[in-house]
């Protein structure tokens, strides 16, 4: 059934815009419009970047392009939960040791989460799960980093010099890796010598892919506190008890 759905709802995809003009010319434009708000709005509450004046800048900088992305986030059912737009910084004009240096980033292993779905199960473990949203700006920019103004959302001719991360950079999933396990360490988490994504506080679990967070407990106290604690840091979305994670359908008969 679920099969069905996922296959229905692919066929009727609205179309995603490639640019702000597309976006305007589309049936659902007020839906994007909302996310493109949502973002700017995101984008400069989190000061992610300092306005400067073009021509302060050495003609030498490399002022890096950006672009709109919108995507959509479907439910297990293949239903739309969230139109969303990210202002996208294309990376790949990036100059390795000048723009950016590390860029690796760890995520949960495949066998690491599995396993923790099997030991949730075997000891009737609490599994919730938590989203942060717009992760990756929340990471520091250690760089000189300049890129374009979101389009539509121009002040002037200035230029943003960065000073958190954007989606698109090749150092954003390692500088918001570094930031949450650096928070995670702060509140007495440690990582597994196995998998540096699955984190452990006593009998408590957190595994991380990104900006997906699965929280594991023997009780729903224990759980509702790291959830608060996460809550103090970074802005969250709560999804409760875990039901779709990592493309799969997440059902639990607790009775046998």
């Amino acid at each position: 059934m679920y099969a069905f759905l996922a296959t229905a709802a692919a066929a009727f995809e609205p179309y995603k815009p490639r640019t702000v003009q597309d976006a305007k010319r589309t049936t659902v434009w007020t839906e994007w419009k909302d996310a493109i708000s949502e973002e700017v709005k995101s984008l400069r509450k989190n000061k992610t970047w300092q306005l400067k004046k073009r021509s302060q800048i050495s003609s030498k900088a490399n002022i890096l392009p950006g672009r709109w992305v919108f995507k959509l986030k479907r439910g297990p059912n293949g239903e739309i939960l969230k139109y969303k737009a990210r202002w996208v910084v294309k990376g790949y004009r990036q100059e390795e040791g000048s723009d950016y240096t590390e860029t690796f980033a760890s995520v949960v292993k495949p066998m690491s989460y599995k396993a923790i779905f099997a030991i949730a199960a075997a000891l009737d473990y609490e599994i919730e799960q938590m989203d942060v949203k717009t992760a990756f700006l929340y990471g520091l920019i250690k760089e000189t980093v300049y890129v374009e103004q979101p389009h539509e959302f121009e002040e002037g001719d200035d230029v943003c010099l960065l000073k958190k991360s954007l989606y698109g950079l090749k150092q954003s999933p390692r500088t918001w890796y570094e930031t949450l396990t650096s928070y995670l360490a702060e509140i007495g988490f440690k990582p597994l010598d196995a998998d540096a994504s699955v984190f452990i506080r006593g009998n408590t679990f957190i595994a991380v892919y990104v900006d997906d967070l699965l929280i594991v407990g023997p009780r729903k106290k224990e759980v509702s506190e790291i959830k608060s604690q996460l809550a103090k840091r970074f802005e969250m979305s709560d999804l409760g008890p875990c039901a779709y994670y990592l493309g799969m359908t997440v059902r639990r008969d607790r009775v046998n």
